[in-house]
C-alpha cells in the first residue's frame, strides 16, 4: 500500500497461486486448496485487484490517506472482498466509483464494516456506483444516505423479517429503488396506516390494487408515488408502484417487461414470482430472460457451493496453459450443476407485531360527541382490523358500497358540525350522510395521501334521532379512524345540496393521528 505497486502484487499473487496448484486437477484436491486460509485469501485478494484494475487502484490510494486507510482495511479483510466479488459487478463496471462509495458509508457507520450491515454497504455500492435520480425528481441518490435509510428502518422493525439476512445480491435489489427516500419512507407509513393487513400479512403488492387502471392524471410536476397512487395509469405506473411499495419494505424485487407490458418480480413466500402479469417465460430485464434469471437464483440458493465454483473461477484466471484452466473450470461447472450443500434461500414471511395498545379517547367536551369507528352497531362491508398506532380501525373497500351506523344523541332538529378521521390516497372519495331513509347530504374526503387526517368540519341540519348511517359509495378504499359531531344550535347547515363528481380540498393534519386488488406475499 505504501509503496502503490499494485501491479507488481498482482504479477507475484498470480505466480504464487499457480505454483500452488496441483497438475492433476480433480474436485478433492482443489476443495483441499479453497480450505488453505493463505491460499483463498491470497486468491480473493488477486480476484479483486484483478478485477479493479490494479492501475485504478493505485490511482484511487493516492488521491490520499482517507482512500489508503479504506483500502488497506477492504484488501486486508478477505470476507469483505469475497462478497463484494461475488455480490455482482458495480453499474458502469466502474470499481472505483464503487469502493469510493463503499469508503464514505464506512466513514458514515462503523457497524458497516461487518455483518448484515456490511453486505447492505457493498450492495449500497456496487448498485450506485453510478449516479441514479429518484422518480419524479431532478436530484441524484446519495448512497450514503439510502444505506442509513435502510439500517434505520431495519432497526425500527419496519422492514421485513428476511432482510436481516439477505445475500449482497439481494440486497442490491432492494437499494436500487427508483423512489426517493422520502418516497420509501412515506410508503411504509402510508401502508401502515390505511392497510395495515397487508403490512401483518407481508402482502405489499396487493396495494397496487389501489393504483387505478386508467390514464394517468397525475397533475404538474414535481410528482412522487403519492402521485402515482392519486392519479393512477396504466401497466407502467402500476408496475413502477408494485416495485417500489416491496423494495419499501425490503423485499428484493427485479423489474420486469413483457410484450407489450410491465409487471414485476420479487422474493415472494414461495421464491421469486412474477405478479401483475405473465410468467418467467415473457419476462426479460436489462437484456436478460426469465429463464436465465431463476437458473441463477437457483445457483445463488446453494450459497456455500456459489462461493466454490466462484473462487475456482478465479483461480482458473491465473493458469497456464489454457488446458489446465478449463480443467478447473470444469470443476466448477459441475459443483453447480450438481450442488450439494445446504440451500439457503430466502422467504417473504410476516413480521409478528405486537397488538396495539387501547384507544386514547378524548375528554369530554360539552356538545361534542366523538365515537371510535369500529363503535358502529350496525355495518356492510365494513372491515374492522387493529391500527398499527392505537386501537382499531375500519376500511371500506375499493369498488364496493359500504356503511356503518353508529348511535349518536340528537335529541331534536339541530344543526351539527361533522368531522371524520380518515386515510384515503384520492380526491375523488367521499360519504353520505342518512338518517333513516332520507339522505341529509354528503361529505368530501380529503386526499391525505394515506395517512391520518381530517376532514373540514361540514354543518348539516339533523333531526331527532338516535342513529345516523354513513354510507361510503363504490370508490377508492377509504380507511376511518373517528366520527365527531358538534352540536351548533340553529345555525345554517354549510353542506351543498349537490353532490359532484369530486371536490379536492386541501389537507389538514390531524392531532389525534400518527402524523404520520389484493394478491399473495
Amino acid at each position: 500500500m505504501s509503496g502503490g505497486d499494485f501491479p507488481g502484487y498482482l504479477a507475484a499473487a498470480s505466480d504464487w497461486l499457480a505454483a500452488r496448484t496441483p497438475d492433476v486437477i480433480d474436485a478433492p484436491a482443489l476443495s483441499g486448496l479453497l480450505e488453505d486460509p493463505l491460499f483463498a485469501d491470497t486468491l480473493t485478494r488477486r480476484r479483486m485487484m484483478a478485477a479493479a484494475k490494479p492501475d485504478a487502484l493505485a490511482a484511487f490510494a493516492r488521491a490520499g490517506a482517507a482512500n489508503r486507510e479504506f483500502l488497506s482495511w477492504f484488501l486486508g479483510t478477505p470476507q469483505a472482498m469475497s462478497l463484494y466479488l461475488e455480490g455482482g459487478t458495480p453499474q458502469g463496471g466502474d470499481h472505483a466509483a464503487a469502493l469510493g462509495v463503499l469508503r464514505d458509508i464506512v466513514a458514515a457507520d462503523a457497524n458497516a464494516r461487518q455483518g448484515m450491515h456490511l453486505r447492505l454497504a457493498l450492495a449500497t455500492a456496487l448498485v450506485h456506483a453510478k449516479q441514479h435520480r429518484a422518480f419524479g425528481t431532478s436530484e441524484p441518490i446519495d448512497p450514503v444516505k439510502r444505506y442509513l435509510h435502510f439500517t434505520r428502518a431495519q432497526a425500527a422493525g419496519e422492514l421485513v423479517p428476511m432482510f436481516d439476512d439477505l445475500s449482497v445480491w439481494e440486497y442490491a435489489k432492494v437499494v436500487d429503488s427508483a423512489a426517493s427516500d422520502d418516497d420509501l419512507a412515506w410508503a411504509r407509513a402510508m401502508l401502515r396506516t390505511m392497510r395495515p393487513e397487508l403490512v401483518r400479512e407481508a402482502r405489499f403488492i396487493a396495494m397496487v390494487s389501489e393504483v387505478q387502471y386508467t390514464s394517468a392524471n397525475w397533475g404538474p410536476p414535481p410528482h412522487t408515488f403519492a402521485t402515482v397512487l392519486n392519479g393512477g395509469g396504466k401497466c407502467g405506473p402500476r408496475a413502477w408502484f408494485g416495485r417500489m411499495i416491496n423494495q419499501a419494505f425490503g423485499v428484493p424485487v427485479w423489474g420486469v417487461k413483457q410484450p407489450g407490458h410491465a409487471a414485476v418480480g420479487f422474493l415472494g413466500n414461495e421464491g421469486w414470482k412474477v405478479k401483475l402479469g405473465r410468467g418467467w417465460e415473457h419476462s426479460t430485464w436489462d437484456g436478460m430472460n426469465g429463464k436465465a434469471f431463476l437458473e441463477i437464483v437457483a445457483a445463488r440458493d446453494h450459497a456455500a457451493d456459489f462461493s466454490k465454483s466462484e473462487r475456482l473461477l478465479w483461480l482458473a484466471d491465473v493458469l497456464e496453459p489454457k488446458e489446465r484452466a478449463a480443467a478447473v473450470k470444469t470443476v466448477a461447472t459441475e459443483i453447480l450443476r450438481k450442488p450439494g450443500g445446504p440451500v439457503t434461500t430466502h422467504r417473504l414471511r410476516p413480521r409478528k407485531y405486537p397488538a396495539p395498545e387501547a384507544e386514547d379517547r378524548p375528554p369530554a367536551i360539552p356538545g361534542v360527541q366523538h365515537l371510535l369507528a369500529s363503535d358502529f352497531t350496525k355495518s356492510h362491508q365494513a372491515r374492522v382490523m387493529p391500527s398499527f398506532d392505537r386501537g382499531k380501525q375500519v376500511y371500506f373497500q375499493k369498488n364496493s358500497e359500504g356503511w356503518a351506523e353508529y348511535r349518536f344523541d340528537i335529541p331534536a332538529q339541530e344543526t351539527y358540525g361533522i368531522t371524520i378521521g380518515h386515510a384515503v390516497a384520492n380526491g375523488t372519495c367521499r360519504v353520505r350522510i342518512y338518517v333513516g331513509d332520507k339522505r341529509i347530504g354528503w361529505m368530501h374526503l380529503n386526499n391525505t395521501k394515506g395517512l391520518w387526517g381530517r376532514t373540514k368540519e361540514w354543518d348539516f341540519v339533523l333531526p331527532k334521532t338516535d342513529t345516523v348511517r354513513f354510507v361510503f359509495p363504490p370508490q377508492r378504499g377509504v380507511a376511518v379512524k373517528w366520527i365527531e359531531l358538534k352540536a351548533k344550535g340553529n345555525a345554517p347547515p354549510t353542506a351543498e345540496e349537490t353532490e359532484p363528481g369530486a371536490t379536492p380540498s386541501g389537507d389538514e393534519a390531524d392531532p389525534r393521528g400518527s402524523g404520520a386488488e389484493d394478491g399473495d406475499a
